[in-house]
């Protein structure tokens, strides 16, 4: 994530940044290196990225507060800030372990605890209960873990365009799977397996190709049958759902499955009607600007817009105009352009403005 750069550095802002300064510097920074306005250049492409995330996690304000305790450990998947604060408690009370090869066979020794036999088991037993509530219940010998593995999430982030048109994409996810040395039991005769510190599992890394269906929208989930947490007594696992995080378009906005791209045009344009050319998620396609449009008039594109996962109508795409004035040239060309243009008005246009 970011490769763990600080996400208030990547931005360029302080900590006590407020929520509008965070995206006031996102839009700043996605208009530079966003990869559509730099085709082929992987830096501005990862830069992007970079920027994305922090934009996501800071003007979140339940993401921005984990971030800011927990560190990047807080915006895992199943993270449990509560448990999470339970066990460094746990752990700063004196009952916590210590790992010393050698130590009884094991290698885990309690500290804090003068006797050993009973209590000590009791205490592993107390260390193995926490991890398991830590990471979600695996290895917890209970009849649903018994019976099939846990669902997990991932975010996945797309880019606006690969999320209208679909895409392929290759991730890498850590996942559980039974532990080999206690094979998904947790223990080791009566102490907590030193693999998997008791919880029966191991992560294990595995690539993926995840199909991304068009028209997919933020905060949707995929679904990966079968690539979930493993149970215990070999039942089925569970399944690995990918929560898409769609990365904003700086000239393209969505609305449902319709989209509004803004465009500018010259005042010829606008008032004697023209026919340009506009971009689209498929290509480029001709427009008509009719005769006396007005700045921020809406023109449509039937069935340009977001296609519908479900095999729907796909949406519209809206054009929105936007008069541009000279801001350049010939001083005195445009002053008489302009007083041409004055005279050209029969009522004044403010006429009808009342409070």
């Amino acid at each position: 994530m970011a490769n763990q750069k600080d996400l208030y550095a990547v931005l360029g802002i302080a900590k006590e940044a407020k929520t509008e300064d965070v995206k006031k510097a996102y839009r700043k920074l996605a208009r530079k290196y966003h990869p559509d306005l730099n085709p082929g250049n992987k830096q501005a492409e990862e830069r992007f990225k970079e920027i994305s995330v922090a934009h996501d996690v800071l003007s979140d304000a339940d993401k921005r507060k984990l971030y800011d305790e927990f560190g990047f450990e807080g915006l895992q998947p199943g993270f449990d800030a509560t448990r999470t604060r339970e066990y460094r408690r746990w752990a700063e009370s004196g009952h916590g372990f210590s790992f010393r090869p050698g130590a009884g066979g094991a290698g885990f020794e309690t500290f804090g605890s003068a006797s050993r036999g009973r209590r000590r088991t009791e205490d592993e037993r107390g260390f193995g209960d926490i991890l398991n509530e830590m990471f979600g219940g695996f290895g917890g010998g209970t009849a649903e873990a018994e019976e099939g593995g846990q669902n997990i999430e991932y975010p996945l982030e797309v880019d606006f365009l690969d999320a209208i048109r679909g895409t392929r994409t290759a991730v890498s996810v850590r996942r559980p799977v039974p532990c080999p040395e206690c094979h998904g039991t947790g223990r080791q005769g009566r102490r907590a397996c030193t693999r998997c510190s008791g919880t029966g599992h191991v992560e294990e890394r595995e690539k993926l190709t995840v199909k991304i269906p068009p028209g997919v929208s933020d905060g949707a989930r995929v679904r990966v049958k079968g690539k979930g947490g493993a149970s215990r007594g070999g039942g089925k696992p569970g399944d690995l759902y990918f929560v898409v995080k769609v990365r904003p378009h700086p000239h393209i906005q969505r609305e449902g499955k319709d989209l509004t791209v803004e465009v500018p045009v010259t005042i010829g344009e606008a008032m004697l009607g023209s026919t340009i050319t506009v971009p689209t998620p498929d290509g480029r396609v001709q427009l008509k600007i009719p005769k006396g449009s007005q700045s921020g008039q809406r023109l449509r594109l039937s069935g340009r817009g977001v296609p519908d996962p479900k095999g729907g109508p796909r949406g519209d795409l809206y054009v929105r105009l936007l008069v541009q004035v000279p801001k350049n040239g010939n001083a005195e060309r445009i002053r008489e352009a302009v007083e041409t243009l004055e005279g050209a008005y029969d009522e004044n246009p403010r006429a009808h403005l009342t409070l």
